[in-house]
């Protein structure tokens, strides 16, 4: 018989890899992380997507805590219990998800950054620019 892949405890079946949805979900939360630190994933979400993984997002939570890292914001959202803390890019690069270029900063903070959503257009988006005139059609006459 198996056993779990992160507890070790006996699974309902023999066909399982993980006793619980729980166990299952946090080894795959470990696996990424790992494979992201060791850069075989960019810690993105979607193939053309600007969004960071849930469990990037995640494990930034973890380590610096539901606080805004510049403020120190901490109040929690009444509904959803959480603080609600934006993950922000510290050099305006979208593509570079590395953990030393990424936050967690409150919305008060995140408009007020100098790369907040369009402020950094054309510093370094060279590539856009390049990637759009070589799928430009142009017409002949």
């Amino acid at each position: 018989m198996t056993t779990c892949l992160l507890c070790g405890k006996n699974p309902k079946r023999a066909s399982y890899k993980y006793c619980s949805n729980k166990c299952q979900f946090t080894y795959q939360y470990h696996q990424y992380i790992k494979k992201w630190k060791d850069g075989h994933v960019n810690g993105g979400r979607g193939i053309r997507t600007k969004n960071i993984s849930k469990h990037v997002r995640r494990y930034l939570l973890e380590k610096y805590g539901e606080k805004c890292s510049l403020c120190g914001w901490s109040q929690k959202h009444p509904v959803t219990g959480g603080v609600p803390l934006e993950v922000d890019h510290i050099n305006g690069d979208s593509d570079n998800n590395s953990e030393e270029n990424l936050r967690l900063i409150c919305p008060n903070c995140h408009p007020l950054s100098p790369n907040f959503r369009n402020l950094n257009k054309g510093k370094g988006r060279a590539w856009r620019i390049a990637e759009y005139h070589k799928n430009q059609i142009f017409d002949k006459i």
